[in-house]
């Protein structure tokens, strides 16, 4: 047992030997709030929300679209397509310290802390869409009408800003990326200097996850035109100095390989009936790091994988994955995350169809007559092997009544284990349906008990962000809300009617629980191994949603179009 384990071992025990009034405590600071009841909410409480700002290069959408959220002390750093705000998140109620307008999507953010003095200094913003310049301010680029290419200076990628002063921060460096940043992934880099106890990490690697969603100066066809592949095929690795931020670059790429797929490619309209510009995609969607056990969950497309990371670079073997995972009924694995013991994986399909819960009709690429599958769940996997433990399909339908004619739809999206010495939990966010909680702790059999879901949500990630170790009946609910889509008819004006509550907190109220409060949290980078005292075993051949039944051949009229 190594030192971590060790240290951690005896908190939990610590924990566990609380005396039985604590046990059932509840933090203060998590009491309090709006109740929500059904259909609105079970066991959720609602504290407050603070909407996005107008999109600055279209009037009619009042709500730019939420993205993502990181978290460093009592502070939450909150993205979305126009930039990201910073929250004071000490009280149950945040309190907004400054809102950095940026505009780009994809707008999602991750911290960490540069100089070692235990406060975050760097933010890291993703930017999938192509901009006239790498400034904020820069307006949406389009391609020539009679060249057919896109203005000298047209760029997209990843943007890196100093946060040391949270009301007050500036754009410090910025990292062009082929196919842009659709998400970004941190991972420390291999610690520097020789002896007995090594030296001390230099620089902070960005593992940036891109695909060509659309065209860019070097992505899809035009990039192919540029000597790159049409499909991408590789995540980029940007490396920041910690000395001098300027100096951030692209260090190498790693290519993505779908082993055992029979064309080795994703092909959104060809196999999954949805309208994309490029039916050939290669790439990954969201990485999921864990440095402490060399592992990397890898949600690319076509397949859930893990890897390993190889202790000389750094970096994962993307190349050789450790295994890859797939089934009919998925139409885009989106998302990857591990219990904190890592001995579960999950994993998320992100629906292109319709209704609540999710169905899509895949007309080609797969045997027999068109077939109407259940779509939109998530996947509980074993870590160590890849077999699938179970596929959990949401149990609730959508309140969304402030967008007539969109379509019922509710597909999973992102969230992220409760870090639990005795449980698993994991919150998770679910377009058109909320913020959830699932209890995982026999991941063969998950369930859902709690959920929050106000009247026309479109939520993009929920997640726990816990301060402070011990047990707890009630656990902490930061999501980030809005999607802000027209719905108008063709030719008719643009309407946007969706609520697009922005970033929203709640408490949850999931039973006894013992929980380890962290100081810090990137969504995609877990830091900390937390032993669990659970004993599961496997024991049960897992239920799947991928027979499907006989559809009428109709392509899939997808409810949330293949964009941005």
């Amino acid at each position: 047992m190594n030192r971590r384990w060790k240290v951690l071992a005896v908190a939990c025990a610590a924990a566990l030997a609380m005396p039985a009034s604590a046990a059932v405590a509840h933090d203060p600071e998590e009491l309090g709030g709006t109740p929500l009841t059904e259909p609105f909410g079970r066991q959720f409480w609602f504290f407050a929300n603070f909407q996005t700002a107008q999109n600055p290069y279209n009037a009619a959408n009042t709500h730019v679209t939420s993205s993502d959220i990181a978290f460093w002390g009592n502070i939450a750093y909150v993205g979305d397509y126009g930039g990201f705000r910073i929250f004071d998140i000490s009280r149950p109620t945040p309190k907004l310290i400054s809102d950095v307008r940026c505009y780009g999507p994809q707008g999602d953010p991750s911290v960490f802390d540069r100089n070692g003095d235990g406060n975050a200094d760097t933010l890291v913003l993703s930017v999938d869409s192509p901009l006239v310049g790498p400034q904020c301010g820069a307006a949406p680029a389009s391609k020539s009408a009679t060249t057919g290419k896109y203005p000298d200076g047209t760029w997209e990628g990843i943007r890196i800003f100093d946060v040391t002063n949270p009301y007050a921060p500036t754009q410090a460096a910025t990292v062009y990326q082929d196919c842009g940043s659709h998400t970004n992934t941190l991972l420390p880099a291999p610690s520097k200097g020789h002896g007995r106890h090594g030296g001390k990490a230099k620089s902070m690697y960005v593992l940036n996850s891109s695909y060509p969603l659309g065209e860019g100066p070097t992505c899809g066809p035009l990039g192919e035109a540029a000597g790159r592949k049409v499909n991408h095929g590789v995540v980029q690795v940007v490396e920041i100095p910690f000395d001098d931020v300027t100096k951030a670059k692209e260090l190498t790429e790693l290519p993505v390989v779908y082993p055992n797929d029979p064309d080795g490619i994703y092909r959104p309209v060809a196999d999954h009936g949805i309208a994309a510009p490029l039916d050939n995609f290669l790439g990954c969607h969201d990485l999921s790091t864990f440095p402490a056990l060399g592992i990397v969950g890898a949600a690319c497309g076509e397949q859930a994988q893990v890897w390993k990371i190889d202790k000389r670079t750094g970096l994962p073997d993307t190349a050789n994955p450790v295994w890859s995972y797939d089934q009919p009924n998925v139409d885009f694995w989106h998302s990857a995350t591990f219990s904190w013991d890592g001995r579960v994986a999950n994993f998320i399909d992100e629906s292109f169809g319709d209704g609540c819960p999710t169905v899509t009709t895949k007309t080609a690429g797969l045997p027999g007559p068109p077939k109407e599958y259940e779509s939109g769940n998530m996947f509980f996997f074993e870590t160590r092997s890849g077999d699938l433990l179970s596929e959990f399909r949401n149990p609730r339908p959508t309140n969304d009544a402030t967008s007539p004619g969109s379509g019922k739809y509710c597909s999973s999206h992102l969230g992220i284990p409760v870090p639990s010495f005795d449980r698993y939990l994991l919150v998770n966010a679910y377009y058109r349906g909320g913020s959830s909680v699932i209890d995982f702790s026999d991941p063969e059999h998950p369930k859902e008990i709690a959920y929050a879901d106000k009247d026309g949500t479109n939520t993009w990630s929920a997640y726990t962000y816990p301060r402070k170790s011990g047990w707890t009946k009630s656990i902490s609910v930061y999501s980030n809300d809005g999607l802000s889509r027209n719905y108008a008819a063709p030719g008719q004006p643009a309407t946007y009617p969706e609520a697009a509550y922005g970033f929203m907190r709640f408490r949850a109220e999931v039973g006894r629980v013992g929980v380890i409060g962290f100081d810090r949290l990137n969504p995609q980078l877990q830091e900390k191994v937390i032993p669990n005292v659970l004993g599961w075993r496997k024991h049960g051949k897992p239920h799947k949603y991928d027979r499907g039944r006989p559809g009428d051949g109709h392509r899939n009229r997808s409810a949330r179009p293949w964009e941005k």
